[in-house]
């Protein structure tokens, strides 16, 4: 087996479509297929389930995938170590963030990043939840990440960057609509919905409302974007506990009520990046680029505020 059957592999495991993953490679489908196929042969064991162009991996492609990546990731900090040792930062810098970032915060970094190098460095965005971001950094297909803060995680370095407030969102004709503030009883009177359970923020949202007896709401959502569209075209008593960021923003017809006894800086954005692998230099620069930055005035009131907060985050 060669490095390139080792890439395409990769890439057929992650979009599981021979046609896309043909288009991304900038190869051939009969490429793609022939080396899918003398991997299977030499390995001695099927990697994919073929259903059309669509495919699955099969138990075995799900082993190899993880040494696959960890292979590969093993060769990029090789290139990286070397590359490293040039005084130039010129490169890509492949970063992942949920939607939390994407507000004033995230363009405004990247542009700064940009102008500090002369427009020299590339920053390529993708956007996802935490635990996939993780997953990605761990499997080095990112190399930073804007997200919140899973527990266990040793290998994963976390620094905080951003704030976020949690508060109700209900549209202008609900009657809760020109409320300042609202009690935790009251949130029990409302067709309320949050995120879900097994996110690190719907974890977190719903151990905070069990503690003041909120039993009403459905955790069902991953995003703040998606609870956003919902209550701007959903009426009557719908509801949301909701981030202060884009997914709230972008609907005029949304209202923000804040609730009593909900901590201030609820929410806490982090910088991520994998403590083990190798760096290029331009990550490695857009890394002190970010532990520095004053864009939006919240570094030191986040170092501050994380040595008391311990938990997780979206």
């Amino acid at each position: 087996m060669n490095l390139s059957q080792l890439k395409y592999f990769k890439k057929l495991a992650e979009v599981l479509h021979y046609t896309r993953a043909a288009q991304e490679l900038f190869i051939t489908q009969p490429t793609l297929s022939g080396a899918i196929l003398s991997l299977e042969k030499e390995l001695d064991a099927p990697l994919f389930e073929r259903k059309g162009r669509l495919v699955s991996l099969t138990p075995y492609g799900e082993v190899f995938y993880e040494h696959v990546c960890l292979a590969l990731r093993a060769i990029d900090d090789g290139v990286a170590a070397v590359s490293a040792r040039s005084n130039a930062s010129l490169g890509t810098v492949n970063l992942g963030t949920t939607f939390t970032t994407q507000d004033h915060y995230l363009p405004a970094l990247i542009h700064d990043f940009e102008s500090a190098f002369d427009n020299r460095v590339i920053v390529k965005v993708s956007q996802g939840f935490t635990n996939y971001l993780t997953e990605q950094l761990r499997h080095g297909t990112l190399d930073v990440a804007f997200c919140g803060k899973r527990p266990n995680e040793s290998e994963i370095e976390y620094f905080p960057v951003k704030l976020c407030e949690l508060a109700l969102y209900v549209r202008d004709d609900h009657p809760l609509a020109h409320s300042e503030v609202v009690d935790f009883a009251t949130l029990n009177t409302v067709d309320l919905h949050t995120y879900r359970r097994g996110t690190p923020i719907g974890d977190r949202v719903a151990a905070m409302l069990e503690e003041h007896e909120v039993h009403s709401a459905s955790l069902n959502y991953d995003d703040d974007v998606s609870m956003g569209s919902f209550l701007s075209y959903n009426g009557g008593n719908a509801g949301a506990l909701v981030l202060d960021s884009l997914g709230a923003q972008l609907f005029s017809n949304l209202r923000q009520v804040r609730v009593e006894g909900v901590p201030e800086h609820f929410y806490t954005v982090y910088l991520a990046y994998h403590k083990k692998h190798v760096h290029s230099r331009t990550v490695a620069d857009f890394i002190e680029f970010v532990k520095s930055y004053r864009g939006n005035d919240v570094v030191e009131e986040v170092e501050e505020s994380a040595v008391e907060e311990d938990g997780a985050t979206v």
